[in-house]
Protein backbone atom coordinates (compact mmCIF):
# COMPACT_ATOMS: atom_id res chain seq x y z
CA UNK A 1 0.00 0.00 0.00
CA UNK A 2 2.98 2.20 -0.44
CA UNK A 3 3.41 3.15 3.21
CA UNK A 4 -0.15 4.39 3.56
CA UNK A 5 -1.56 1.13 4.92
CA UNK A 6 -1.91 2.41 8.47
CA UNK A 7 -3.95 5.40 7.28
CA UNK A 8 -6.10 3.27 4.99
CA UNK A 9 -6.87 0.67 7.67
CA UNK A 10 -7.53 3.36 10.27
CA UNK A 11 -9.99 5.06 7.91
CA UNK A 12 -11.61 1.71 7.14
CA UNK A 13 -11.96 0.91 10.85
CA UNK A 14 -13.34 4.34 11.70
CA UNK A 15 -15.87 4.06 8.89
CA UNK A 16 -16.97 0.64 10.13
CA UNK A 17 -17.42 1.98 13.69
CA UNK A 18 -19.47 4.94 12.44
CA UNK A 19 -21.69 2.74 10.28
CA UNK A 20 -22.29 0.30 13.14
CA UNK A 21 -23.15 3.25 15.40
CA UNK A 22 -25.64 4.58 12.86
CA UNK A 23 -27.21 1.12 12.58
CA UNK A 24 -27.64 0.84 16.35
CA UNK A 25 -29.04 4.36 16.62
CA UNK A 26 -31.49 3.70 13.80
CA UNK A 27 -32.72 0.49 15.43
CA UNK A 28 -33.24 2.26 18.77
CA UNK A 29 -35.12 5.11 17.07
CA UNK A 30 -37.30 2.64 15.16
CA UNK A 31 -38.12 0.76 18.37
CA UNK A 32 -39.05 3.94 20.27
CA UNK A 33 -41.05 5.31 17.33
CA UNK A 34 -42.94 2.04 17.01
CA UNK A 35 -43.74 2.06 20.74
CA UNK A 36 -44.92 5.66 20.53
CA UNK A 37 -47.10 4.92 17.50
CA UNK A 38 -48.65 1.93 19.24
CA UNK A 39 -49.34 4.02 22.33
CA UNK A 40 -50.92 6.78 20.24
CA UNK A 41 -53.09 4.29 18.37
CA UNK A 42 -54.25 2.75 21.65
CA UNK A 43 -54.96 6.19 23.12
CA UNK A 44 -52.58 5.72 26.04
CA UNK A 45 -50.63 8.93 25.53
CA UNK A 46 -52.31 12.04 26.89
CA UNK A 47 -50.58 15.32 26.08
CA UNK A 48 -53.49 17.38 27.30
CA UNK A 49 -54.99 17.51 23.82
CA UNK A 50 -57.79 15.18 22.96
CA UNK A 51 -58.78 14.57 19.38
Amino acid sequence: MGGYGSFIWAAFGLSAVVLIGILIQSQRFLKSSDAELTALQDGEVADGDEA
